[in-house]
């Protein structure tokens, strides 16, 4: 989930993207009342006027009608996903340049050194050695991998290298990542898209299987650095995943708009 991001946000924003007019633009339209009189009944208008000011949303009336249409922008298909866009990630071509990023902490920094490792993590990086990272792709400022926006970050060093051939670039793919449990997360989802229920069982088990399959997919992603097509190891499983998962959720439309149509109970609070 993306930091900061509560479960019910995710989940409208999951069922927006799936519910759709078009893949590539997703919207919702009410056909038989206002958005505001569907918002406001929903409990979801205060949440989508958020949204909106915070650009994962975006809305329009329609000329013919007066409809209002909420839509998610790109930057909400792509909160949607997890942060990032799979197949943006594995089609775009690669320079064939590694970034790497080095860093020199203090024993005791224990808790900015857990800072740093997730956030290399969250921005695609793996870890090669100790207090080597890499990455397929440009890294963000450094000052962006921190929280503290203030933290002083001359003890990291980035450098650019270029690879070396295919064999090469293959060893450090695999050393960097754990590719056993991110296909374990994957195969974990691949269940669970198998586990969905029938239509008989009615709403309350699309919505809990909803949570499910979502929460799987974003556990999934969250460890998967989307490396460029060329660069994925043999018996990847992220590809397999997003294709059936496009599949089965496109299959089940008709159920996603029944899902935003009727009330939705908040999940029950951890103790």
């Amino acid at each position: 989930m993306l930091v900061g991001m509560k479960a019910n946000t995710m989940l409208l924003l999951y069922n927006l993207l799936w519910t759709v007019d078009t893949f590539a633009r997703p919207s919702y339209r009410m056909l038989d009342e206002s958005f505001e009189g569907w918002a406001h009944r929903r409990g979801l208008l205060g949440q989508i006027h958020r949204l909106e000011a915070e650009g994962f949303l975006e809305s329009q009336e329609t000329a013919f009608d007066r409809k209002r249409i909420v839509r998610l922008t790109e930057a909400g298909r792509r909160a949607a996903l997890g942060g990032r866009d799979p197949e943006a990630c594995w089609s775009t071509p690669w320079d064939k340049k590694w970034r790497l990023v080095l860093f020199d902490l203090p024993a005791d920094e224990h808790r900015l050194r857990k800072q740093l490792h997730r956030s290399l993590k969250a921005n695609g990086c793996g870890c090669l050695q100790g207090s080597v990272w890499i990455s397929a792709r440009p890294v963000p400022d450094t000052k962006r991998l921190f929280e503290n926006p203030g933290r002083d970050c001359s003890h990291l060093i980035l450098l650019d290298a270029v690879s070396r051939g295919a064999k090469v670039d293959r060893q450090m793919v695999n050393a960097a990542y754990r590719w056993d449990r991110i296909n374990e997360n994957y195969e974990d989802h691949l269940q669970v898209l198998r586990d969905k229920p029938p239509f008989s069982e009615g709403h309350a088990a699309f919505l809990a299987w909803s949570r499910r399959e979502n929460n799987a997919w974003l556990t999934a992603v969250s460890e998967d650095p989307l490396l460029p097509a060329e660069l994925l190891p043999r018996g990847y499983l992220g590809r397999k995943a997003w294709n059936k998962r496009k599949r089965v959720l496109k299959g089940m439309e008709t159920r996603s708009r029944s899902l935003l149509s009727n009330p939705v109970p908040s999940p029950p609070r951890e103790a």
